[in-house]
């Protein structure tokens, strides 16, 4: 596994380099971490638990700094022993990089080998573990050395009230679909991922508080006034579709969870806006096919199956708060219906589009044939209908499908985000009313002509070849009928 990133820090390249050496301060920001003591100058030993899908277990390691270059760049060399989960040993380089006299980048990079257990769940779940807690470190990491927005009582009183994790269940209760849909909470002012369900900000508050103490007897030049308050902290809710091994398609159930999932966020004011995006390499494929002989058999679960899907992308286009979809690989068919019911879609370059309705002969519902006209216009919505083709993020750019396409689809969000959730939400969300209203409007097309093309085409017999096609992996025969 390699991965590559870099972060802002809003601090001297020297006070960085102190918190990056130590003890307490790695402990904190380590996700999971039990203990980590220092042997040596340049050794720290550790455990840390650490989950990777359905596995946990507790690593005991050992970590040695080389090639050391104060304040600039040292690199770690770790090892760790899991027992019957596996082993894992990584190479870590850090380099720091003053871009201003109080602001410094950590520019780092890994390469990991992984065996045992772990290795065997593969390298889409480990590498989406890898991100995630890297992304927490630094995310805690920025909190301790950033003395500003902690220092400031409001701020702080902020910290001691938000607790994401219990918020978030206090909000949603237990999710229907378990872990197949994951809610988080992120920070939107620096861009930085504030995961959930790791560390209480009280907590947080109380040892940046002690590093800040600690860093400024040795560097006055740090200390923090009442007159450098930090700009107000927002949040936005994060939302992951998370059936990585099934592409991300989604479930009958996952369908009525997510719609609810909107509405609930919808309904809190500290979430300002929300992101909907999902786990590993895609979106999502869209629909789960394979469940549609249990599901989406009849006329009349077909009806049923188009009212979930329509409940929960109208509740997406309806909550008050701007909502952003971050697409990389596959989105296709159903998934499509999603993006489009966002205010907004970022997606990756390696992005590719379809809604394959006319493979299945299936007629694709009025909200979401509605959503791609207003999107793209008449003449690309039949081509895109009519010949179930492909096409990039770049062509849906063209389009109008994307508002943007970028190499880390994410961050991009997160930082437009920020934006929109420093603006009134009342502004925004009259207008998303106005605009909604405004696209959305059906028309002469009545809900009786719209039933009758969408149930015969559920009725066919081609639909059930085409299901059953699928299942055989071979081409669908259609006739008509």
């Amino acid at each position: 596994m390699e991965m590559k990133d870099e972060i802002r820090v809003e601090a001297e390249r020297a006070i960085v380099w102190e918190a990056l050496n130590d003890p307490e301060v790695l402990k904190t920001c380590i996700p999971g971490c039990e203990s980590l003591e220092k042997v040596s100058d340049s050794e720290f030993v550790s455990l840390v638990v650490v989950k990777v899908g359905p596995i946990k277990a507790k690593f005991n390691g050992k970590v040695t700094l080389t090639d050391i270059i104060a304040p600039a760049s040292y690199k770690l060399i770790g090892e760790g022993q899991g027992g019957v989960a596996g082993f894992a040993k990584s190479e870590i380089t850090v380099e720091l990089v003053e871009v201003e006299p109080a602001v410094t980048l950590i520019k780092y990079g890994v390469t990991a080998n992984i065996g045992g257990k772990i290795a065997q769940l593969g390298s889409r779940m480990i590498d989406s573990t890898a991100r995630k807690m890297a992304e927490q470190f630094f995310a805690r990491f920025n909190e301790l050395v950033c003395p500003a927005e902690a220092i400031a009582e409001p701020a702080v009183e902020d910290y001691a009230a938000d607790v994401c994790t219990g918020e978030l269940n206090e909000w949603l209760g237990d999710l229907s679909c378990g872990e197949q849909i994951l809610v988080t909470m992120v920070d939107v002012i620096e861009d930085e991922v504030l995961e959930s369900g790791q560390l209480k900000k009280n907590d947080l508050v109380g040892k940046t508080l002690s590093w800040i103490k600690r860093t400024t007897q040795s560097h006055p030049s740090n200390a923090v006034t009442n007159q450098t308050i930090a700009s107000p902290r927002h949040q936005a809710a994060v939302v992951t579709i998370n059936r990585a091994a099934q592409r991300n398609a989604v479930s009958l159930a996952m369908w009525q969870e997510l719609g609810r999932i909107f509405t609930v966020l919808g309904q809190q004011p500290k979430v300002r806006a929300i992101i909907l995006t999902g786990a590993g390499e895609h979106f999502s494929a869209g629909a789960d096919i394979a469940e549609f002989s249990k599901v989406r058999a009849t006329i009349e679960q077909g009806v049923e199956y188009e009212k979930s899907v329509d409940t929960c992308c109208d509740a997406i286009a309806a909550t008050p708060k701007p909502t952003i979809a971050v697409i990389n690989g596959f989105c296709m068919g159903g998934a499509c219906h999603l993006a489009m019911s966002c205010d907004f879609r970022f997606a990756n370059s390696n992005a590719t589009f379809a809604i394959p309705a006319a493979r299945l002969s299936i007629v694709y519902g009025v909200r979401g044939v509605q959503r791609l006209l207003a999107l793209v216009g008449v003449s690309k919505a039949k081509h895109i209908l009519y010949s179930a083709q492909r096409f990039s993020a770049q062509a849906g750019q063209k389009m109008g499908f994307i508002d943007q396409v970028a190499t880390d689809p994410m961050r991009a969000a997160k930082s437009y985000t920020g934006v929109l959730a420093d603006n009134a939400p009342l502004t925004i969300s009259g207008s998303k009313v106005l605009l909604n209203g405004l696209t959305m409007g059906l028309g002469v097309l009545t809900d009786q002509v719209v039933d009758h093309v969408v149930n015969v085409a559920v009725g066919s017999a081609d639909y059930r070849d085409a299901r059953q096609a699928f299942v055989e992996k071979r081409r669908p025969v259609f006739l008509g009928k």
